[in-house]
């Protein structure tokens, strides 16, 4: 007899946060200009991270616009269309390519209604509303020109959204005060 171990993996959760990548990069580009391209990404259950060129770190009204975006993207009820094309007809179609890698002459081209159009295999949601709601967690450097993005959607956006609206509540008790923020201020 022989031993072997499964890895289980929420499929549904991973497709969230993939197609959150693919937004993600699309705001970025919007909030941050077209040079912006990807340099890595991990996609799993819990949370994405996603790697883009970028000389400076991000300020904190580009993170909540970028945030804001992808939120828009998702609540929009975009339908997620997935074709296999032609290289030159998808290029046409204005989709991204991952730099660097090679393409067959027939590509898998994911598009979510024009928002986002893009050269990949990966699973993904049917519509955008099915990832529920996407918040950034860090942005930080990681090597010269790179940056990267960590970000939650769907079951764990929830659990990160009640986590904090629990150590909230801990700090009103705490300070004895509804307005946190006054509470502070009298210490």
């Amino acid at each position: 007899s022989q031993n072997i171990t499964a890895v289980v993996v929420n499929r549904g959760e991973v497709s969230k946060h993939h197609s959150a990548t693919h937004l993600l990069q699309s705001a970025l580009k919007m909030v941050l200009g077209d040079t912006v391209s990807q340099a890595g990404s991990l996609n799993d259950e819990k949370r994405l991270r996603f790697d883009f060129t970028y000389a400076k770190a991000m300020s904190k009204e580009q993170l909540d616009e970028v945030e804001s975006i992808v939120n828009d993207m998702i609540l929009n009820n975009l339908d997620v269309n997935i074709q296999e094309l032609d290289i030159q007809e998808a290029r046409k179609k204005g989709a991204i390519a991952m730099f660097g890698e090679k393409y067959g002459d027939v590509v898998r081209v994911v598009d979510f209604e024009g928002a986002s159009v893009e050269f990949c295999g990966g699973t993904h949601v049917k519509n955008t509303a099915q990832i529920g709601s996407f918040y950034i967690t860090s942005e930080k450097g990681v090597s010269a020109g790179v940056r990267r993005i960590e970000a939650v959607c769907g079951k764990e956006a929830v659990r990160l959204h009640k986590n904090l609206r629990s150590e909230l509540e801990d700090i009103k008790t705490e300070l004895k005060a509804q307005n946190p923020l006054a509470g502070i201020a009298k210490l």
